[in-house]
């Protein structure tokens, strides 16, 4: 699910790999097209494109795509009756075309620079083209809308690659744990903030800031693009840090606590639409992992949310160009053009149902 996990595990681990990026979809799909994952040649595997359909077969493919260094496409007919090895077996539906890549010199070279990019805060497009039979990789800083296509490819597929969603988590009492773990796995960028630093010691990878609220405005840099949660359990410096956190426009502000607490930390006054008192969705949640769960969840529907709108103002500027998002939050097109693009990439080199063939 997070192409920054991907990113990172090819950095750090310097070994042979294989990258499976889902390329067309049709019908339905556990994972939409630009959803992604890396497999490497050891059976370790990062993220996912299936809910385990595919994954092993993939796996099997890897090592002859590496040995190759010849990239190429599989297609998997999911519809029952339509195909007698997936369809009936695994019974999810749909039609989905997987594109396989050795991650080795010009590849590998360019995903190490999204990654310096997005660790600059940076959003990007990663843009494959085909000519003839060679696929070639650019990338280009993104703004509002994608690259423009080029005539001169056979084939064209952009891929929007954005950071993940800022978290400040401000508290880091036992509470907070399983609110970090819960939110990182659901990739977020949480960032853990206390000016108690044996509480900070219980998030040994965390990127984490020691100080009060006022101490930490500055090093944290708050934006209007924020989710802030309140969870220190210190009325003064909670009050500080939703005074700044509003001051700031964040599109969130999560509080926890009782209904008394928040009536003292708004001075009885209603909280402001941006704010969430107390934090986390309604389920009847008890003790501190169902209300990570809670709070995990709401977060999620959130940003589901974001990204929908983001995406609509992004199509205000566009002139019909296919969008996808690495992440697997791709843009459906009414037109088809993206699927069109990728049933012709896949049936220029498969023959039948579950087939790949050589590209390069």
């Amino acid at each position: 699910m997070d192409m920054i996990n991907i990113l990172r595990t090819i950095r750090l681990q310097d070994q042979p790999a294989v990258l499976a990026t889902i390329i067309g979809v049709e019908g339905h799909a556990y994972r939409k097209a630009g959803a992604a994952m890396l497999l490497l040649l050891n059976g370790d595997a990062v993220g996912t494109v299936s809910p385990g359909c595919i994954e092993s077969d993939l796996g099997e493919r890897a090592l002859s795509v590496w040995e190759a260094k010849r990239y190429e496409v599989a297609e998997y007919n999911m519809e029952p009756g339509d195909d007698p090895i997936w369809g009936e077996s695994v019974g999810c539906g749909g039609v989905i075309r997987v594109l396989l890549e050795p991650v080795e010199g010009r590849l590998r070279r360019i995903l190490m620079d999204i990654l310096d990019l997005l660790e600059e805060g940076r959003n990007i497009w990663f843009v494959r083209g085909l000519k003839g039979e060679e696929l070639s990789y650019e990338l280009a800083t993104e703004e509002i809308a994608p690259p423009s296509s080029d005539p001169s490819y056979d084939w064209q597929f952009s891929l929007r690659v954005t950071n993940r969603q800022r978290v400040i988590l401000f508290g880091a009492g036992p509470d907070a744990v399983p609110i970090y773990h819960l939110l990182t796995q659901s990739s977020f960028h949480v960032v853990v903030a206390d000016w108690r630093p044996r509480l900070l010691a219980a998030f040994p990878y965390a990127e984490h800031y020691i100080g009060t609220p006022g101490q930490l405005r500055e090093r944290l840099q708050p934006s209007s693009e924020d989710a802030v949660i309140v969870c220190s359990h210190r009325l003064h410096y909670d009050r500080e840090m939703i005074e700044w956190a509003l001051a700031s426009q964040s599109k969130y502000i999560g509080v926890m606590g009782s209904v008394k607490r928040i009536g003292m930390l708004f001075n009885g006054e209603v909280p402001p639409a941006n704010v969430k008192a107390p934090i986390g969705l309604s389920i009847g949640a008890e003790g501190p992992y169902e209300i990570a769960v809670s709070i995990a969840a709401e977060l999620i529907a959130l940003r589901y949310q974001w990204r929908n709108k983001q995406k609509a103002d992004r199509q205000k500027e566009e002139l019909h160009e296919p969008i996808r998002n690495l992440f697997g939050g791709g843009t459906e097109q009414p037109n088809g053009q993206a699927e069109a693009a990728a049933r012709a990439f896949a049936g220029r080199y498969a023959r039948q149902h579950g087939a790949s063939c050589s590209l390069g």
